[in-house]
């Protein structure tokens, strides 16, 4: 199946809820292997999108309505040939500019086209009036073989009123906002996020740490926690964000093999970032929007005088499992931290000297004691579920993955009234998305935001045509942003 985005957009701003979310659902349809272009303006001001296609000319708006339609349902003739399901952009109310011309044309070429149309509605719907004529009847009247996309469900019967359309011809598309794009979070952080499949995960915690003293730093202590937790059924993710690795690999492997002798699955409950970031430590950014994730942080250090890594926790709004025998710990992390007993350095004490490192003994034994401790922190486990209800993911599989499978089988001429979202959320994993995905590319500035098709022979495009001319000759840009006429 072959998916067009036909949107008419002649640039792309951050600032602007319908560039955004367009944004959103194209990451969608990149990051679940859909066959799809974002056709744009061919004059879009920005190359935001590996799949976008600047091939929808515009033609003056002080012609004729009935010369404009005509030409544009030339053009989608032509463009939209090819494809077997478009998504419009809004294209089906608004009336300034070109949108009622691109909405006549739409619906005069859907006879022709192969395709099966699914048009978004952005704005909210509005009482049916009494009386229309042509053409604002292009705004209450249900296209030909298309189905209506709104962005709520509960207003559905509304809007199937508002277009005399069918209940089974309007469907609901929540606007995907995805705590990873939100966040500008890199492909590190979005790989790991789908390994250990952290949406579904009930335990979350990274811990940072240099690989040349992960046993001084306690690692030991977070393993068993999270080893407890998972006895207790909870599904954890445990990111082990190891900093200088490359000389230690052997007691990586040695640690990785007492891991999975504690019951916990390398790559499914826990990843170390070393062997996916060529041993180099995680950026800084990564490891924040990890903590943004997170909800748990045992630290049982040996020794400690603050802790930075406890500090970045603490602040990031995860529960504390800490040392009870450390009182810097004690001190900041306050009477709403858990503490355990886990073996020490003695204060003041050198190593090696006598009393320097103190055992603790566990009764009737080390794995009771840690699952007490597990019992203690699930009833105060953050809940971070609310971070994936707009997912890119949980959109696909409950929303958009149904609607295309419904559109793929109508244009095909097939009975499509039946289907349901077959996944359940998060259940199937897929791979990090393409890197221009996964990181937001520069988006553009200086000029108007508009969801209307661009008039070229307005003063606008003549002045974005000038700034274009000036960066191709290396000559200095024209004055400020001359207001469109539209």
């Amino acid at each position: 199946m072959k998916v067009a985005i036909c949107s008419h957009f002649g640039g792309f701003q951050s600032s602007y809820a319908l560039h955004v979310g367009w944004h959103e659902r194209a990451r969608i349809l990149e990051r679940f292997g859909v066959d799809f272009d974002f056709l744009v303006n061919k004059k879009c001001r920005e190359n935001l999108y590996p799949h976008q296609a600047n091939v929808l000319p515009n033609t003056p708006t002080s012609n004729p309505l009935g010369e404009r339609a005509e030409f544009f349902a030339n053009v989608y003739k032509d463009v939209l040939a090819p494809y077997d399901v478009v998504l419009t952009a809004d294209m089906m109310y608004q009336r300034k500019g070109n949108f009622l011309a691109c909405n006549a044309a739409q619906r005069a070429v859907a006879k022709d086209l192969k395709a099966w149309w699914c048009h978004w509605i952005h704005s909210g719907w509005t009482t049916r009036p009494a009386r229309f004529d042509y053409p604002d009847s292009l705004r209450y009247t249900m296209p030909p073989r298309s189905f209506l996309v709104y962005l709520n469900s509960f207003e559905l019967p509304d809007l199937a009123k508002m277009y005399s359309a069918d209940p089974n011809q309007v469907y609901a598309v929540y606007n995907p906002k995805d705590v990873r794009s939100f966040h500008e979070m890199d492909p590190l952080a979005w790989g790991i996020i789908d390994a250990l499949n952290i949406p579904q995960s009930d335990a979350i915690q990274i811990f940072p740490f240099c690989s040349t003293r992960m046993d001084a730093k306690g690692i030991d202590g977070v393993i068993k926690v999270m080893a407890a937790l998972k006895r207790k059924g909870l599904k954890v993710s445990l990111i082990l964000a190891n900093a200088n690795s490359k000389k230690r690999v052997a007691e990586i492997e040695g640690k990785i093999k007492y891991m999975e002798d504690m019951g916990l699955v390398h790559g499914q409950d826990f990843v170390w970032t070393c062997f996916g970031n060529d041993h180099k430590p995680l950026p800084r950014k990564t490891i924040a929007d990890l903590y943004k994730l997170s909800n748990i942080f045992t630290f049982t250090s040996w020794r400690e005088t603050v802790g930075n890594v406890f500090q970045e926790a603490k602040i990031s709004g995860n529960l504390l499992v800490l040392s009870g025998a450390l009182p810097c710990l004690r001190e900041m992390g306050g009477p709403e931290a858990i503490y355990i007993d886990v073996g020490h350095k003695t204060p003041g004490i050198r190593d090696g000297e006598a009393g320097d490192f103190q055992q603790v003994g566990y009764n009737p034994d080390e794995e009771t004691y840690f699952d007490e401790i597990a019992e203690q922190i699930i009833p105060r486990l953050p809940d971070r579920s609310h971070q994936w209800y707009f997912s890119l993911d949980r959109i696909w599989q409950m929303q958009m993955e149904p609607l295309l499978r419904r559109a793929g089988l109508a244009s095909a001429g097939k009975d499509w009234a039946d289907v349901k979202p077959t996944t359940i959320f998060m259940e199937r994993q897929v791979p990090a998305p393409m890197e221009a995905y996964a990181v937001n590319r520069q988006w553009g500035d200086g000029h108007r935001q508009t969801d209307t098709p661009h008039d070229p022979a307005s003063n606008e495009e003549k002045h974005f045509d000038a700034i274009a001319a000036a960066d191709l000759a290396g000559t200095p840009r024209p004055a400020d942003v001359v207001k469109g006429e539209s």
